[in-house]
C-alpha cells in the first residue's frame, strides 16, 4: 500500500482554495514537499486520500463481498417435481391418474424428459402421495422442489454495522448530491444509476475521487451503494490537477453550493475541506435552513490536525474514518467538532479504469450520507438538526465513553429502524 500525502496550499494573499485528492497517477506519485500530510497550520488546507496503486486496477477481490448464507425453507411446501418420459400430455394423464394438480410443464431437452411441478390435496400425507405418483407409467422418479440461493445475499461488514442487513434495503428514492472532481457517468458502477453532472468552474474532466464517492452513494456493480436508486447530483467544483489532485476556489464553490440551494437534495456530501470561509459559511447555513441534510470529511491531515472546513460548521455533520474492524483511521483530523464515525478505511472503490483500495475521510463522509438517505429527518421531514440529534443518539460508543475528540459519538447505526 502506497500512500501520497496532503497537498498543502498555503493561503496568504491568494484567493481560498480548497483540495481533494483523488486521480491515480500513471507514475507513483513523488513524496509532498509540503509536509506529506501533517498537521493543517494556519493558512494552510487540504483534504487527502491513500489509494493502492499497485500497477494496472485491481479487479474486486472475493473479500469485498462477504458471502453468507440467509436461512431459508429447503423446499416448496406443497409441491413436488416428478421426471417423466413423456410430453405435456402425459403430464396431464398422470396427474390426472394421480390426483393430483398440474402446475407446470417444461421439456428437458438436454436430458430429454420432461419436468412436471405437481400440487397434492390440501391435508394429504406426503409419503402417501409420493408412492401413489412413483407408481404411475413414464415417471422416472418423484422429488421435492427445492429451494436455493445465490450465495453472498448478505451485505458486507461496513453494511451491517450501520445496521442493514438485504440488498433490498439499499434502495433509495429522493436526491444525494455531491461537491467533488468531475464525474464520469459512464463508469460501469454507476449503471443504471440517475446521475446529473453539473459543472462549476472546472475542466470537466473525471477523476478518481468523484467516481469513488458516487460509487460509495449509488453505485450498483461490485461497489454497494448506500442509496442505490437515488437519483445523484455531481456538482464538479474542482479540478482534477495532476499536481494537487484536485483544487478549488471559493468562486468556484459558492457556486456549487448555490446551485445545491436552488436544487434542494435531500442529502450534501462534502468530501473536501479547508480553512474557515465566511461566505462558504453562509451558504451552508443557508442549505441547513433550506432542510439539506450535510456530511463532511474531517480531514486526514493526522491526530494533530484539527478538523477541517466545512465539516467544522455547526450545520455539518463532522465525519471521520474507521475500517470495518472499527479502528480509527491513523491520519483522520481530531477534535470536538467531530460527530460521528464513519466506514472509510480499507474499502474497494472505483476509479476510473478499475478498482482501488481507498482510505480516508472523504469516503467515510460518503458512507455517512448515503446512510443519511435512509433518515425521515432528511427525506421526509427535511431537519436537518433532527437528524443531529438523532445521529448522536443512534451511535454505537467508541473510544472513551461518551462523546470525544476521536470517533465522535461513535460509528454510525441506523439500528432504531431504516425508513
Amino acid at each position: 500500500m502506497r500512500a501520497w500525502g496532503l497537498l498543502m496550499l498555503a493561503l496568504a494573499g491568494a484567493p481560498a482554495i480548497a483540495q481533494v485528492n483523488g486521480p491515480v497517477p500513471v507514475d507513483p506519485p513523488p513524496s509532498s514537499p509540503r509536509g506529506g500530510g501533517g498537521g493543517v497550520g494556519r493558512g494552510v488546507w487540504g483534504l487527502g486520500i491513500s489509494l493502492d496503486l499497485g500497477g494496472k486496477p485491481r479487479q474486486p477481490r472475493a473479500a469485498a463481498w462477504d458471502a453468507a448464507d440467509a436461512d431459508i425453507e429447503p423446499q416448496v411446501h406443497g409441491q413436488l417435481v416428478a421426471v417423466i418420459a413423456g410430453d405435456d400430455a402425459d403430464a396431464a394423464r398422470i396427474a390426472r391418474a394421480a390426483r393430483l394438480t398440474l402446475l407446470d410443464f417444461a421439456p428437458l431437452e438436454s436430458i430429454a424428459r420432461g419436468m412436471v411441478i405437481l400440487a397434492p390435496l390440501p391435508g394429504e400425507d406426503p409419503q402417501a402421495v409420493i408412492a401413489r405418483l412413483s407408481r404411475q407409467r413414464g415417471v422416472d422418479w418423484v422429488q421435492p422442489n427445492f429451494r436455493f440461493q445465490s450465495l453472498g445475499g448478505k451485505l458486507p461488514q461496513r453494511f451491517r454495522l450501520l445496521g442493514l442487513t438485504r440488498p433490498a434495503q439499499l434502495r433509495r428514492s429522493g436526491t444525494v448530491a455531491m461537491i467533488d472532481t468531475p464525474i464520469d457517468t459512464a463508469n460501469a458502477e454507476l449503471r443504471g444509476a440517475q446521475v446529473t453532472p453539473v459543472v462549476h468552474g472546472t475542466s470537466a474532466a473525471p477523476a478518481a475521487h468523484a467516481a469513488a464517492i458516487a460509487a460509495l452513494l449509488v453505485g450498483t456493480g461490485e461497489v454497494q451503494g448506500m442509496a442505490q436508486g437515488a437519483r445523484l447530483i455531481s456538482l464538479a467544483a474542482f479540478d482534477p490537477d495532476t499536481t494537487a489532485s484536485g483544487v478549488s476556489q471559493t468562486r468556484y464553490l459558492a457556486r456549487a453550493l448555490d446551485a445545491a440551494w436552488k436544487l434542494r437534495p435531500d442529502v450534501l456530501n462534502l468530501s473536501f475541506g479547508g480553512s474557515e470561509d465566511r461566505l462558504l459559511a453562509q451558504l451552508v447555513a443557508a442549505l441547513d435552513r433550506r432542510g439539506v441534510c450535510m456530511a463532511g470529511a474531517v480531514g486526514n491531515g493526522g491526530p494533530q490536525s484539527a478538523v477541517l472546513f466545512p465539516a467544522r460548521h455547526p450545520a455539518v455533520l463532522a465525519v471521520t474514518a474507521a475500517d470495518e474492524k472499527l479502528r480509527i483511521y491513523p491520519r483522520a483530523a481530531r477534535g470536538p467538532q467531530v460527530a460521528v464515525t464513519g466506514i472509510g478505511a480499507g474499502l474497494l472503490a472505483a476509479v476510473p479504469g478499475g478498482y482501488r483500495q481507498v482510505s480516508g475521510t472523504s469516503f467515510a463522509a460518503a458512507t455517512v450520507s448515503g446512510a443519511m438517505m435512509h433518515m425521515a429527518e432528511c427525506t421526509a421531514v427535511h431537519d436537518p438538526a433532527a437528524m443531529r440529534r438523532r445521529v448522536a443518539a443512534q451511535a454505537r460508543d467508541l473510544g472513551t465513553p461518551g462523546r470525544d475528540p476521536v470517533f465522535g459519538a461513535g460509528v454510525l447505526r441506523l439500528r432504531a429502524g431504516v425508513e
